[in-house]
């Protein structure tokens, strides 16, 4: 009937809040019911119902709104105006911070806190962060009560245990409870219930973890211990003190905010035959565990107590074994555990495991190893030279470490990471090729020398390898490795000379290589083939240290970097190809190499030195040294080390290429006089037309005092008596619609200022932020701000003292009466310094 009716009329169908296949087919029915210009608008929780519909369809994700955004819609209804009371303005960015963009909770929330006293807001956000307010509860359970029983109790895991975890360590752990999560986690995906980030994990919306919180507490309000998943610390505390736990419970997750000890009954565990993880961190236990449930999938425990597991512990199905800091003896351990299912090991800084034993029968599907910071390992059982399934193994910070099987046969394995293990001199032989191996980190070990059969890793990306300790000579099969793109070398690193492929030269001197050697290389940090290099100089300083031009033959060069350098006066001319100069703490270097540094970066960015800014009137700015440490983003080095770690995501991240971006990290201090906007402020702003022009900013960051908080305080190029390291986070504002700009980066050990230059080609600016362009005139702001740093010796704190900005831009609108902000700055820096290698890092942030 609709098709005979309507099939000649060209109509405006909205199918609003769709779930099911069927309402679509019975109102709809095809593409061509309707006449031709005809518009169907659908709205669906499920993007899975939009793939059903063929091409004819494109869809559109609705967005959460950002920070002005939010703040608008949220005053409308809390103060019946576009703008929130000055004196509640910090409650109101509270409630922005806990709804994330949801434009629901933000109207709901507003209209409960119109016209209550200050008290009553704090009160009543305290309350939202505990018990979720139903009316936004009621809404979002719509999507979880469509799932299936399964999809369910994955939604639930993930909520309560693993929001923030890789995708695929999820997906192994639920795969073991029998959830089939290849379909169950891209159901959640498609109702947009979870996301998978940038780096591949795991994330949800508070407010969805909330709800799913608070579905499990309904499950049993008053006794915990009925409930099927426990988190809440003075809940699990009660069910394991006392006891009350049932076979009803799943998982528990017990983690303390400061080191506890708390006494468990022995049998605590004993009545919960159903569970499946087993989580703890910060919680020392004052009593031995008996009867751990042999049904586990996940023991993760990070300090564990005990040097072994109790004997009558048998698990079949364990995917998971984590103990990090844990006094665990590994050879007690796996002589009590026989387990093929286990996929994951992690016995970082484990400082009782003084050899590695043979894992081929206790734990011959392992996949990820991480035996970081096990600084009293000696030996690895030669066995494990011939794990199949494993895919990465971590031994960074292992100073003990001397044996490793003497060959490798893992057809698996991605990544072997040897940094630091300073006292390991022989390399495994490889007698057989290795195509999956990627990336192999042999940094500061004591290698003097590699097997010539280092050139079976046929499928190595990226080698990492030297040392400032020892010289190590490079094999001449190393030219087989075709497809290496990033080679860092750290010391005094030989390359095999006079090498030829029938009468062609691969290597005939240290000015550089062939067409024939190295086909995809890319990048090379300290390169010390284009060093003079020798013992007076480092020693005595009596000679320049300079990068040779000959660094020019290498006509792929992508990334430089060079760390702590006392000699380096000058990097001459570089590459076309070059993308990245990241030089730490080289304060010898001279400003006029610098400066031209940066114009052929800005030629490569088509930007002229020249341009002035004809939009800009107002008064000049003058330099205040009004810059303050922001204290509350200080952390320790532990924390800051984590936050890193979460940034850096996983191994992978090594092995990314980040397309063409322009990036200059250098310690200087003086913003180059052709960046036509300069400003004081952490921020920096500008009027752009319909499209988006080439535009670059630049960044001086300056170490501060911490018994002096002002930015005047300088000694200008030396090295401070601390080492420094921060994140930044770079936002853009378009028309007062504010997105990150970029990832955020991450700076690390820097003694002294440094300049930081990013900027991309324009057709990507315009790829990226061209849809919140509107008309001939918009307003464009960038921000920068330290969201978190650390400094190691507590002397001195980083600070954002100028930026900078090179756009051409146009007037602003007439009714805009303050350009004080847009206005170059007339006094110039001195130059100064940063950067240093972490201890525990692998590679640079490249």
């Amino acid at each position: 009937m609709i098709m005979e009716r309507l099939s000649f009329k060209r109509i405006l169908l909205v199918l609003d809040d769709v779930d099911k296949w069927v309402q679509i087919e019975n109102l709809l029915g095809g593409c061509d019911w309707f006449a031709s210009g005809s518009k169907i608008i659908i709205t669906t929780r499920d993007k899975h119902l939009g793939a059903t519909l063929g091409k004819c369809f494109s869809t559109y994700e609705v967005k959460e709104l950002d920070q002005d955004e939010a703040l608008e819609l949220f005053s409308m209804h809390a103060f019946q105006s576009n703008k929130p009371k000055k004196d509640y303005l910090e409650l109101a960015n509270q409630v922005i911070k806990y709804t994330k963009g949801l434009p629901l909770a933000l109207v709901i929330m507003g209209a409960d806190l119109c016209g209550r006293s200050k008290p009553e807001w704090k009160s009543a956000i305290n309350k939202y962060e505990k018990i979720p307010i139903k009316e936004i509860q009621k809404v979002l359970e719509i999507s979880y009560e469509g799932l299936d029983e399964v999809e369910q109790d994955i939604f639930l895991d993930i909520a309560c245990f693993f929001k923030g975890f890789h995708k695929k360590y999820v997906m192994d752990v639920l795969d073991s409870c029998d959830l089939n999560p290849i379909y169950g986690i891209q159901k959640l995906i498609d109702m947009c219930l979870i996301i998978v980030d940038q780096y591949d994990k795991l994330s949800m919306h508070d407010l969805l973890q909330q709800m799913g919180k608070d579905i499990v507490r309904r499950e049993s309000p008053q006794l915990p211990g009925e409930r099927s998943r426990l988190w809440h610390y003075e809940d699990v505390l009660d069910v394991l003190t006392e006891n009350t736990g049932s076979k009803k419970v799943r998982g528990i997750m017990i983690c303390s905010a400061e080191p506890s000890k708390i006494q468990l009954e022995p049998k605590c565990l004993e009545k919960m035959k159903n569970l499946k993880f087993l989580i703890a961190s910060n919680v020392e236990i004052c009593a031995n565990l008996e009867n751990i449930p042999n049904g586990l999938r996940v023991l993760d425990w990070r300090g564990f107590p005990l040097s072994s597991l109790p004997s009558n512990f048998h698990p079949q199905k364990l995917t998971v074994l984590n103990m990090p800091e844990s006094r665990v003896i590994l050879y007690k351990l796996l002589e009590r555990i026989q387990c093929k299912s286990l996929v994951y090991m992690n016995f970082q800084s484990c400082q009782c495991i003084r050899e590695l034993p043979d894992l081929s029968i206790a734990t011959p599907n392992i996949k990820q190893l991480n035996l970081r910071e096990c600084m009293k390992l000696v030996k690895v059982h030669d066995s494990n030279g011939c794990l199949d399934k494993l895919e990465s193994w971590d031994l960074t910070g292992c100073i003990e470490l001397q044996i490793l099987p003497s060959c490798i046969k893992m057809k698996s394995l991605k990544f072997l990471i040897l940094y630091e293990c300073n006292r390991f001199e022989r390399f495994p032989d490889i007698p057989q090729e290795m195509e999956n191996l990627k990336f192999l980190s042999l940094a500061y070990t004591a290698i003097g020398e590699l097997p010539s059969s280092f050139g079976n890793l046929i499928g190595l990306e990226r080698l990492d390898i030297g040392s400032y300790f020892y010289s190590c000579h490079l094999p001449s099969s190393i030219y087989k490795l075709q497809y290496l793109r990033k080679l860092i070398l750290h010391g005094n690193v030989q390359f095999a000379k006079d090498v030829e492929i029938g009468r062609q030269a691969l290597c005939n001197s240290y000015g550089g290589f062939s067409k024939y050697g190295f086909l995809m290389l890319n990048l090379v940090k300290n390169l010390s083939s284009c060093f003079h290099l020798s013992k007076k100089c480092l020693l005595s300083g009596s000679e320049n240290l300079n990068i040779r031009d000959s660094i020019m033959r290498f006509n792929g060069l992508d990334f430089l970097l060079i760390e702590d350098s006392m000699f380096l006066k000058k990097i001459p001319k570089l590459p076309e190809s070059i993308r990245s100069v990241y030089v730490s703490n080289c304060i010898s270097l001279n400003s006029k190499s610098l400066e031209k540094l940066f114009l052929q970066f800005g030629r490569n960015l088509e930007l002229s030195p020249n341009m002035t800014c004809s939009g800009v009137k107002g008064n000049l700015f003058v330099d205040s040294h009004s810059h303050q440490i922001d204290y509350s983003s200080q952390l320790s080095l532990p924390k800051f080390f984590l936050i890193e770690e979460e940034l850096r995501s996983n191994l992978d991240v090594y092995l990314i290429d980040f397309g063409e971006r322009y990036n200059i990290i250098v310690p200087e201090k003086k913003i180059p006089k052709w960046f036509n906007h300069q400003s004081i402020e952490s921020s920096i702003s500008f009027w752009v037309g319909p499209k988006f022009p080439t535009f670059a900013f630049c960044i001086a960051f300056h170490l501060v005092p911490l018994k002096d908080s002002y930015a005047n305080n300088d000694k200008c190029g030396s090295l401070r008596d601390d080492i420094i390291s921060w994140v930044c986070v770079v936002n853009i504002s378009i028309n007062g619609h504010m997105q990150p700009f970029m990832r955020q980066p991450i700076f690390q050990g820097l003694k002294c200022d440094h300049l930081w230059f990013y900027g991309v080609p324009q057709s990507q600016l315009q790829q990226k932020f061209g849809d919140l362009l509107q008309g001939d005139q918009n307003h464009v702001k960038v921000s920068c701000k330290i969201s978190h740093w650390t400094s190691e010796f507590g002397n001195f704190a980083p600070i954002i003292a100028r930026m900078g900005a090179h756009v051409e831009c146009t007037f602003p609108p007439q009714n805009v009466g303050d350009y004080s902000e847009l206005a170059p700055l007339l006094p110039s820096f001195s130059t100064s310094n940063g950067l240093r290698r972490r201890r525990t890092s692998t590679s640079s942030n490249h």
